[in-house]
C-alpha cells in the first residue's frame, strides 16, 4: 500500500477524511510516503520532518531519510523486501503516473 504526499486535490492542506497517511501511520508532516508491505512498513521524508517522523511513528515503523546515503528509493526497496513476481497496488487517485512507473 502506497500513501503519498500527493493527493486527489493537489493541495497540501486536507479535510480529516483525505489524510490517509496520518491516519494509517500517525505522521502527520506535509512530505512523505508511506509503503506498507505485508512485513514491513517504512516511511520515506525529507529533512525537514526527520524529527517529527522519529516522534509520530511508532516502533513498526521504519523511517527512511530521503537525501541521506544509504536510504534507498522505493522501488530499491520495494525489490529488496518483496519476493520476485510480486504485485503492487496502488490508489491512482493519489500517485503519480511518474511514481507508479518506477515502481
Amino acid at each position: 500500500m502506497f500513501s503519498s504526499a500527493e493527493y486527489s486535490t493537489s493541495s497540501e492542506y486536507l479535510a480529516p477524511c483525505d489524510q490517509r497517511r496520518a491516519f494509517i501511520s500517525g505522521f502527520t508532516g506535509t512530505t512523505g510516503t508511506a509503503v506498507i508491505t505485508e512485513n514491513h512498513a517504512s516511511l520515506w521524508t525529507e529533512g525537514r520532518y526527520f524529527q517529527q517522523a522519529d516522534k509520530q511513528l511508532d516502533n513498526n515503523w521504519t523511517l527512511l531519510k530521503e537525501g541521506m546515503p544509504g536510504t534507498p528509493a522505493i522501488h530499491e526497496w520495494l525489490s529488496r523486501v518483496l519476493p520476485v513476481g510480486s504485485k503492487v497496488g496502488i490508489d491512482p487517485l493519489l500517485i503519480s503516473y511518474g511514481m507508479a512507473y518506477f515502481v
